[in-house]
């Protein structure tokens, strides 16, 4: 099996906004290291790992093109390295959510599973019709605004996308862990169960993580598709742009929450023009290939946003979706999930508002496609070293 670049917006630290493309021609993601059969567990009793888990869950991660993007924090935690990119607003916040965290407790992150479990269960479960996976109050209308009206501004198909939410409750739920378990990673029933039980015990027994309510679990969006997908279990699911609480709670934090996630699933919808016209395609390579398509959804994002007929943002909140794609750059230059640094992340944003500028007086949308072969020109000015 094969998959595009899998997470569409890895951010300074570490973590993400995503796009996964189940679509020929691109490169897997790297395994997942591998687990212990048990993890360090906070009451004494270690939690016993099913049997097989690191196989299981690197299977699934190859399966569906998506993996929590915290789990990089969490081993930075564990085993901290000296990385000189630039600071990030979230890279603070998520110091801030680990900072409490025991060592066992941050060993449960990694070998559990439990980071990527809100993830599958809204891939594989979740609909638009399903109140448990509805947006945030606050951020519902204005969301489900902004995907409206990307709909309308973009030239592909995009009635069959579902916008929906994932939520760290889940992590609270046994049923619906062991149907994950037992549906998504083919765990037996009497396998799951325990496993799904034991998950939820130990997040009660660790305050700070609330249950599995809490950010780190679900700090990430991500936009889907499984075009091309032999795995017929992935292929009947629906084209979906997904938002978790955490990335929500984190532009909150930074006070960029209504331009932020608006910013953002600009970026995710720009995700899914590209899955319509095939533009993950490129001479481009490992981290350099997944940077092109990262910041080319950011100039899609910000034109969108920019636009007179798209969300028409003001000059001042124009800075504000810049900012937010600046928040979320990584420097993991050699890593084939690079998503562009802050300034770059920041430059292509500013890149995509221009654009949107120059065509204020007419008010004419552009074709994707011209969009696209103008950021492809643009591009070698917009990554090129900037290191004084």
């Amino acid at each position: 099996m094969t998959s595009c670049p899998r997470w569409a917006v890895t951010v300074s630290a570490g973590l993400a906004l995503c796009a996964a493309a189940l679509v020929p021609g691109t490169a897997a993601a790297a395994p997942a290291p591998p687990a212990p059969t048990s993890a360090s567990a906070v009451g004494g009793d270690a939690l016993r790992l099913p049997t097989g888990w690191a196989v299981r869950r690197t299977a699934v991660a190859e399966r569906t093109g998506l993996r929590s993007p915290a789990a990089a924090h969490v081993r930075r935690a564990i085993d901290p390295a000296d990385h000189t990119c630039g600071a990030t607003q979230l890279s603070g916040y998520v110091g801030g959510l680990l900072g409490g965290l025991s060592g066992s407790a941050l060993q449960f992150l990694l070998t559990s599973g439990a980071l990527d479990f809100p993830t599958y269960d809204a891939l594989f479960f979740g609909t638009s019709r399903d109140p448990r996976y509805a947006p945030p109050a606050q951020h519902r209308a204005p969301l489900t605004r902004a995907f409206r009206d990307a709909q309308r501004f973009w030239d592909v198909p995009s009635g069959d996308i579902e916008l929906l939410a994932m939520h760290g409750t889940v992590l609270q739920d046994r049923v619906r862990l062991t149907r994950l378990l037992t549906v998504v990673y083919g765990l037996d029933r009497a396998d799951a169960e325990p496993y799904a039980s034991a998950v939820v015990d130990t997040l009660a027994q660790i305050p700070e993580l609330r249950g599995g309510d809490h950010p780190i679990f679900t700090l990430n969006a991500f936009a889907f598709t499984a075009e091309g997908q032999s795995d017929p279990f992935v292929a009947a699911l629906p084209d979906k742009l997904v938002f978790g609480d955490g990335i929500l709670d984190f532009l909150e934090h930074a006070g960029l929450g209504d331009v932020g996630a608006r910013a953002v699933l600009g970026h995710e919808f720009g995700h899914h023009v590209q899955f319509e016209r095939d533009l993950f395609a490129s001479p481009l390579v490992g981290a350099e290939a997944t940077r092109r398509t990262e910041l080319m959804a950011d100039a899609f994002g910000t034109y969108f946003a920019t636009h007179k007929r798209g969300l028409a943002l003001n000059a001042r909140r124009v800075v504000q979706a810049q900012q937010t794609f600046f928040e979320v750059g990584d420097c993991g230059f050699e890593d084939p999930g690079h998503h562009g640094t802050p300034l770059q992340r920041r430059r292509a944003s500013e890149w995509g508002a221009a654009l949107a500028a120059r065509a204020r007086a007419q008010g004419k949308v552009l074709p994707s496609m011209t969009v696209a072969r103008q950021f492809d020109a643009a591009l070698p000015g917009l990554v090129a070293p900037d290191a004084r």
